[in-house]
């Protein structure tokens, strides 16, 4: 991929006021200073993690708590332009509800490859912001993907998926 390959990005954040799945007890099992392309060989390549979900449960596409997770339908779409991203396949469990949901966790590039990916995180204050191109924006909005933000940057407004997918990036 050239440098120039995608020329607009947007920061991805989970859509607020939904229901969503608490993730729990993950400490110990999913070493987030790990989960970068250089070290995620260390993770084990299927977690199980605990989650407490409330009354009226939203299992979006795409969470951000504690790290990006996505469903297998946006997985599906990232691979479409990133057909190498690496995916962590996470099975979350409330035992209470005996319920289960699969997403998958995505390995990013760091901000140092900046414009040559599709999707990558930065680091912001104490955590990280997950970078898209405006590409996979709309490929991911035209499809229906649920419970996602996307902010155009500094100043622009927010394109909020109104869990049927649609609206546009511009």
């Amino acid at each position: 991929m050239g440098i120039d390959m995608y020329k607009r990005y947007f920061t991805l954040s989970a859509q607020e006021g939904n229901p969503l799945p608490q993730i729990m007890n993950w400490y110990g099992k999913l070493d987030v200073r790990k989960l970068n392309r250089k070290d995620y060989g260390e993770i084990p390549g299927h977690l199980r993690l605990e989650m407490r979900i409330g009354m009226d449960a939203f299992y979006p596409d795409i969470m951000i708590n504690p790290v990006l997770m996505v469903s297998e339908k946006v997985m599906e779409v990232i691979k479409l332009y990133d057909s190498r991203m690496a995916f962590i396949f996470v099975a979350l469990f409330d035992t209470q509800k005996e319920e289960s949901k699969t997403y998958y966790c995505p390995v990013l590039a760091e901000d140092y490859a900046g414009r040559e990916e599709a999707i990558y995180r930065v680091k912001a204050g104490n955590g990280y912001e997950i970078r898209i191109c405006e590409e996979l924006a709309e490929s991911l909005l035209s499809r229906g993907a649920a419970g996602m933000e996307i902010s155009p940057g500094e100043g622009g407004e927010k394109v909020v998926d109104e869990a049927a997918g649609s609206g546009g990036c511009s």
